[in-house]
């Protein structure tokens, strides 16, 4: 990951229409993005569609995006895509198999230790999924409360509240198995 300030940089080059710039925003950005969005959608078509959304809603919206020294740019990302998921599940029905192993591994922090966290991740595709949002954000993506209640338009006490309820769910399931 580049550094913030090189991103700021990035995001005024691309809002003077310069498409360089906003590759590399995207080249930068997509893989976390897609992670994001692979944890909740679980197929890989679904989400590279998502994916392409995301960065088009955020070049189409550029322009509008200001800066605050409270928030990240990926913040901002974070935010497009997290209601692009909303839009997607409010016009599709999920097709999700919690049994399905073989996707876990593309939402694995790290793949090499997939095995050793299989269970983890199997009770964390059970939990309802502003659980699993919060969960991705503060865990996962290593998003700060503050950022996280950006992205998911709640405060930060909000998001305290939802973290310590999706990690108490967390661990019934987790004892449940």
């Amino acid at each position: 990951m580049i550094e913030e300030i090189d991103v700021q940089n990035l995001v005024r080059r691309a809002q003077d229409g310069e498409q360089e710039a906003f590759g590399l925003i995207y080249d930068n950005y997509a893989q976390p993005i897609y992670n994001f969005l692979m944890s909740k959608v679980r197929h890989r078509e679904v989400c590279e569609d998502l994916v392409h959304t995301v960065f088009l809603k955020a070049w189409m919206n550029l322009k509008s995006y200001q800066p605050r020294p409270s928030a990240k740019f990926s913040t901002w990302l974070y935010q497009i895509a997290n209601y692009t998921l909303i839009d997607h599940w409010r016009t599709k029905k999920p097709t999700v198999e919690l049994d399905d192993v073989e996707n876990l591994a593309a939402f694995a922090v790290d793949p090499a230790h997939y095995e050793e966290y299989s269970y983890l991740w199997q009770a964390i595709r059970q939990l309802p999924l502003n659980y699993q949002t919060v969960l991705d954000l503060r865990f996962k993506q290593d998003l700060s409360v503050e950022e996280t209640a950006h992205i998911m338009r709640k405060t930060s006490v909000g998001i305290r509240v939802l973290q310590h309820r999706a990690l108490k769910a967390l661990k019934n399931k987790l004892v449940e198995s």
